[in-house]
């Protein structure tokens, strides 16, 4: 591949993830190394001659860690049996071979750097870094520092992104534990260039989780008590055996050959902050959520009444809030609010007026709240005479919030999970669920704007489902907005 690369893998603890890119990726680009000479070329078949992949550079959150892993690659290199059979002419040392830097047979250099190491500049002869090899950018402890968090993304938008050749074609493949959801890798999932390839070691969680309710009951009250040495001798073993086909009824797992469903799970009920980190890829459990119980819903009913939100923005750079609109379908019977669709993007403010004409051309909102803070009154104005001059009736509802976002966005927990929920998601919805997984940390990339919205949608669906309100005196009107769920 000679075009240039962004790429993060998340994998479960002890997959490998480290072995396959740091230990043996410097190994392979050795080899691939050969394919500079013709013969070779012509021995597997290769016409074109590829891009000579000269210059690698192994980092890391401090210094001694890729310091090790090019120890790891030079004892490959030089003791590995099977690479020596099939490839003699790579192994074995090369023109350079320090502690801090290697320079193979093949002519590749690979070399260590931390994050706290002046990179800028670094090259091997005429040539610049060609490929990447992040792993564990980020510590624990930094981790828990914003001001840690935006050095470390500083250092690798800044100087690694111009590090390589100028032509774009360095090539950056990193691996890593999600220990934040504003760390290294979770802003990356969120920007322009970047690729995160996400994988967990309990892909689907099983169907039936009231079995392992249970089972874990019995693992916290019974296991210990039993005397019991072997785990297939446990008390909470045997009901799983028990009850297997049921407890195991979709779930899908990342390695059954090594880590059986029933080893995750009593992982998982010891400590499931440090099972969603290091398994999941998740930064934080349960239990640190708001929203943990989500509820979905599968089909639409032709009696529902569909409402709107917006919260609008202004802007369309990266530092702008995003804008978000929502709509909703209610239904009278069940009193339940199903959120249908969910556009949340920068726009500007003209655009922002044409997707909310497109919605209700597609929905037929019976009202729109609209959040009319900071001077967007104008803006809710200007959209309906827009509206009209296109024909279309758009029926935005002026709402002012009055009481802070936080306690607006909590409110709606109650109405979310539980076994009888008010408000129902729909599985496609990916960024407005990203919102109420990542609630409350704060966020780089947004504000919540999609949780803003959904507190406008679910107060205007349920104040406004059973027809149109009473007409009131003012002294009336302003009692009733101070009770209005915070507008």
């Amino acid at each position: 591949m000679d075009q240039g690369c962004k790429e993060w893998y998340v994998a479960p603890r002890g997959e490998c993830k480290s072995s396959l890119l740091t230990k043996i990726g410097p190994c392979y680009i050795a080899v691939l190394a050969l394919l500079q000479n013709t013969k070779v070329r012509e021995e597997v078949g290769i016409k074109n001659k590829p891009k000579f992949n000269d210059y690698v550079i192994l980092l890391g959150a401090e210094t001694k860690m890729p310091t090790k892993l090019l120890a790891v690659v030079k004892t490959e290199l030089e003791s590995n049996p099977a690479l020596k059979l099939d490839f003699p002419e790579v192994c074995g040392r090369g023109i350079s071979w320090k502690v801090n830097e290697i320079v193979t047979r093949t002519g590749i250099k690979v070399e260590p750097f931390g994050a706290e190491q002046a990179i800028r500049g670094t090259f091997h002869g005429a040539s610049r870094p060609k490929v990447l090899l992040p792993d564990d950018m980020i510590t624990d402890k930094e981790a828990k520092s914003p001001t840690e968090r935006d050095n470390r993304w500083n250092f690798l938008e800044a100087a690694i992104d111009y590090l390589g050749p100028p032509d774009g074609s360095v090539k950056l493949i990193g691996v890593g534990t999600i220990l934040n959801k504003d760390d290294i890798i979770s802003r990356a999932k969120n920007t322009i260039g970047h690729m995160v390839h996400h994988f967990k070691a309990i892909e689907s969680y099983p169907t039936n989780m009231g079995l392992w309710d249970t089972c874990e009951e019995i693992m916290r009250n019974k296991d210990r008590s039993s005397g019991a040495l072997l785990m297939e001798n446990t008390p909470s073993y045997i009901f799983y055996k028990k009850h297997k086909k049921a407890m195991a009824k979709g779930a899908v797992t990342s390695w059954p050959s090594v880590r059986s469903l029933y080893v995750l799970m009593r992982a998982r009920a010891k400590n499931r902050r440090t099972f969603g980190t290091e398994m999941q890829g998740d930064a934080r459990a349960d239990e640190d959520k708001v929203f943990t119980d989500i509820h979905f819903w599968v089909q639409k009913l032709q009696h529902w009444i569909y409402f709107g939100a917006c919260d609008p923005s202004m802007g369309k750079t990266e530092t702008a809030d995003p804008s978000a609109i929502l709509v909703g379908g209610y239904d009278t019977n069940t009193l339940k609010l199903h959120v249908i669709h969910a556009d949340i993007k920068r726009r500007v403010i003209s655009k922002l007026g044409s997707d909310l004409i497109e919605v209700q051309k597609v929905f037929n909102c019976q009202a729109i709240g609209f959040e009319n803070n900071n001077a967007y009154e104008h803006s809710r104005v200007e959209f309906i005479k827009e509206a009209a001059r296109q024909k279309i009736i758009l029926p935005l509802v002026g709402v002012t919030a009055i009481v802070d976002q936080t306690i607006r966005i909590d409110s709606l927990e109650p109405m979310v999970n539980g076994i009888d929920p008010r408000i129902l998601l729909h599985a496609s919805l990916r960024l407005l669920l990203s919102e109420m997984d990542d609630w409350p940390e704060k966020q780089s990339h947004h504000h919540y704007d999609g949780l803003t919205a959904l507190h406008i949608l679910n107060m205007i669906a349920v104040s406004r489902a059973s027809g149109m309100p009473k007409i009131q005196t003012s002294q009336h009107r302003k009692k009733a907005r101070l009770n209005t769920d915070g507008y």
